[in-house]
């Protein structure tokens, strides 16, 4: 028995069309419920047959695929790459063939592994939904679903967002036998441009379905399940027995799933069938991985090291040399921990992990700031599912290069691969930070009083907080998507690196104490917001009054709070809402102070009182 799986989720409604064609060719088709699914991962590996229909509500509008491939992904990682490694067929049609894209299938790693060209499928051309009968040509390619197949063959097609988009050469997956089906034609046969409506989507390359390098993923925008009898042709016609032309990919996939059967693939050990011998590898750690991230951010680290480092990477615990700390009167040592939070999760997504290491330090320095202090060493602390070397690295080389635009070191971490703590996918960055500053000139909130005025520095962005809002906020956006308000990707947008102020404040408090004043106060803007942290620096009987029409609030965060229709309190409460550092200084030493940052905000003043009021 050849079993076939045919996935259910919200917003699919052409499975049991699929259902009927795997039927007709000799699989015994299973329609199974992604959530299902969830529940009972390994159940994927019983199957030897993989669909993914299409046919989500109004196209992909209400991000149903996006969240199927996020499921897909977590929670059914491992099994599916499993099944792909294995060589069984998968076949994602229409909506179907966005959630591969969209997962990262397809067009999928090469042969060598390395990671081929990022790509998408977004609106037609037209920018109209399109349902009508189209014509493909058989390209010479790997796919298993194609082989045999010497003629055009016909297909329905009914969808509003098939135009395929590669970032990149398309030459590249037309070399590697990548591109089995291009739109035809009826008059001209296949030319390096079909017009419409023939390309009904616009796509380059009149691409109407791609497959992974190894040929046994496929994802096509049209549908060959509804054309495998000849009474399902608008004039009947079929082939000699009947059958209409998409009967062909479905025969194929049985054929080569049955040959795949016959030959074995390797069992996989369930919690009754223990292997024979266990090593740490079987059990979801795999120490050469480990070493070879080393390797890779090797370099990197040591970039950041000065004399004073005495151990660093490699060793048990870091050492440095605080000799130097001796020519100061009464240094104090400030230590400062914090974690990334869920802004981990859109790196994933996003599978950007080069700034994501700027985010841990520059919060840390900035908090480590607002007590006078400068950095001395950074530790960080990289947790994750299943280490990816290449992927490890990247998050230290971000880590490092923030560390030396701090003239900071990177002493010493941590990397650690957790398979049952973290889902598929995911990581967690922390770090601790220690920095050193002359105790009688630490900032002394003490003499903060009603009168003083408040200040802001600009932020970049959400920095490092709010993320777990935004994220519900933005869930049915795909990150490519460019919004109006922002001219730039939300990918761009959410995570762009949280700014480090570590050299202002520096230039600042020299000018200031140059001329015999100084800042009275100092809040890093993360969570909590503006009543959160300001409230943490204010003396017993002393109010903040944040005059939120002082400052133009960012797109971004208008954007936010229009999307979400979040209230103003809400907002100022979670966000930064464009200001990152708060600084309370005297009347006199704010106009100085402009002076040397002219891009500091009036943000408020101080009044008798208690905590923080917006206005």
């Amino acid at each position: 028995m050849i079993r076939a799986l045919i996935l259910r989720a919200p917003g699919i409604n052409r499975d049991r069309d699929i259902a009927y064609a795997c039927k007709l060719v000799g699989f015994t088709p299973e329609l199974v419920h992604i959530n299902t699914l969830i529940k009972a991962p390994n159940t994927l590996l019983d199957y030897q047959f993989l669909v993914i229909p299409g046919g989500f509500s109004y196209g992909d509008d209400l991000g149903a695929g996006n969240l199927l491939a996020k499921n897909l992904t977590i929670h059914l990682g491992p099994q599916l790459r499993s099944f792909i490694d294995e060589g069984r067929p998968v076949l994602g049609v229409c909506n179907g063939f966005q959630v591969l894209v969209k997962a990262g299938l397809l067009p999928g790693p090469s042969l060598n592994g390395k990671v081929s060209l990022r790509a998408t499928l977004t609106d037609n051309e037209v920018a109209q939904f399109e349902c009508r009968w189209i014509k493909m040509a058989i390209q010479p390619s790997v796919c298993i679903f194609t082989r045999g197949i010497e003629r055009s063959i016909e297909s329905p097609i009914a969808h509003g967002e098939g135009q395929f988009v590669l970032a990149g050469d398309l030459a590249a997956l037309r070399e590697r036998g990548q591109i089995p089906l291009v739109y035809t034609s009826s008059s001209n046969g296949v030319s390096d441009h079909v017009p419409y409506p023939d390309n009904p989507n616009g796509s380059v390359g009149n691409v109407a379905g791609i497959c992974n390098a190894r040929g046994n993923v496929l994802g096509l925008m049209p549908h060959p399940e509804d054309y495998v009898r000849a009474q399902q042709h608008p004039l009947r016609r079929g082939l000699a027995d009947g059958e209409g032309d998409g009967i062909l990919l479905f025969k194929n996939a049985f054929q080569y799933a049955k040959k795949l059967a016959a030959e074995g693939t390797k069992p996989v050990a369930t919690t009754d069938e223990a292997p024979v011998s266990l090593s740490y590898a079987a059990s979801g750690v795999d120490i050469a991985a480990g070493d070879q991230a080393l390797r890779l951010m090797k370099r990197a680290v040591r970039s950041t090291h000065g004399p004073e480092v005495l151990a660093g990477m490699g060793a048990f615990a870091g050492a440095f040399d605080v000799t130097a700390l001796q020519k100061m009167h009464q240094p104090a040592l400030v230590a400062s921990t914090d974690g990334v939070g869920t802004k981990t999760l859109l790196a994933s997504q996003a599978r950007r992990f080069n700034t994501i290491g700027y985010d841990i330090v520059n919060h840390s320095i900035n908090d480590l700031i607002t007590q006078g202090a400068r950095p001395l060493f950074f530790m960080d602390y990289l947790a994750v599912n299943k280490l990816e070397p290449e992927q490890a690295a990247q998050i230290v080389e971000g880590v490092a290069g923030a560390c030396r635009e701090a003239g900071c070191a990177l002493l010493g971490g941590e990397t650690a691969e957790m398979p049952d703590v973290y889902l598929p996918g995911a990581f967690d960055l922390a770090g601790t930070i220690i920095g050193v500053v002359e105790r009688d000139e630490m900032v002394n909130t003490a003499s903060i009083g009603p009168g003083d005025v408040l200040l802001g520095l600009p932020s970049n962005g959400l920095h490092t907080n709010g993320y777990s809002l935004a994220r519900r906020v933005f869930a049915s956006y795909d990150l490519d998507t460019v919004l109006p308000e922002l001219g730039e990707s939300l990918a761009d947008a959410l995570l762009r690196p949280h700014r480090s102020y570590l050299r202002e404040i520096q230039r600042l408090r020299e000018y200031l104490a140059d001329r015999g004043h100084f800042i009275k106060g100092m809040a890093h803007i993360t969570g909590g917001g503006f009543e959160g942290n300001i409230a943490r620096i204010l003396p017993a009987g002393m109010q903040a009054v944040i005059e939120t029409d002082a400052w133009s609030v960012p797109p971004l965060f208008q954007l936010i709070a229009k999307l979400g229709k979040i209230e103003k309190e809400e907002l100022y409460r979670t966000f930064n809402m464009g200001v990152g550092m708060v600084l309370v200084l005297s009347p006199k030493s704010a106009v100085e102070a402009r002076c040397v940052l002219p891009d500091l905000l009036t943000v408020g003043h101080i009044v008798e009182g208690e905590g923080v009021v917006l206005r």
